[in-house]
């Protein structure tokens, strides 16, 4: 702890908040627990909280896992997430310009949807591939098939807000 000068035992805060940021508890854990190590056990916590249905949880490359997301479709959760590491990329030919309006803002990403497979098949993703202007690609997994390719990406790019409401 800098502003003590003292060595005491770290940690690291797991927020869980609904789709408004809002919040709905905390986990403490260990420092470097991994979010893959963590997310079972804080997905737990919010099974007991919302019952069987279903939930999409959103997270960073943190918790990037072909047999974690494996496990968490077949617990009846959904996701939706980075792809981590090297992916093949997507032909320009394959983007459409996608714009729609959403919290009162109007959004527009160009966008691939396509669908991709993990662990020699077991499990079968969908990658919403956004294109940025300077032609970089930011692939996007989701277990999600029933959302539009703009809210899939919406979603995942406006997290920042809910980490933003518990940073400051």
């Amino acid at each position: 702890v800098a502003r003590m000068r003292l060595s005491m035992p770290a940690t690291t805060d797991y927020w869980v908040n609904d789709a408004a940021g809002d919040p709905l508890f905390v986990v403490t854990a260990e420092a470097n627990a991994g979010l893959v190590k963590m997310l079972p056990i804080v997905l737990e916590e919010v099974r007991g909280l919302v019952g069987e249905r279903r939930v999409t949880v959103v997270f960073d490359r943190g918790g990037y896992s072909p047999k974690l997301f494996l496990k968490l479709v077949a617990e009846g959760f959904d996701l939706l997430t980075y792809r981590k590491g090297r992916s093949p990329r997507v032909r320009r030919s394959r983007f459409c310009l996608h714009e729609g309006l959403f919290d009162g803002r109007e959004v527009s990403y160009r966008l691939a949807d396509q669908g991709v497979r993990f662990l020699a098949g077991k499990l079968r993703l969908r990658q919403v591939t956004r294109l940025a202007a300077d032609g970089h690609q930011t692939p996007i997994l989701t277990s999600r098939r029933d959302l539009p390719a703009l809210e899939v990406a919406y979603r995942m790019f406006e997290r920042w807000r809910q980490e933003n409401f518990f940073k400051y």
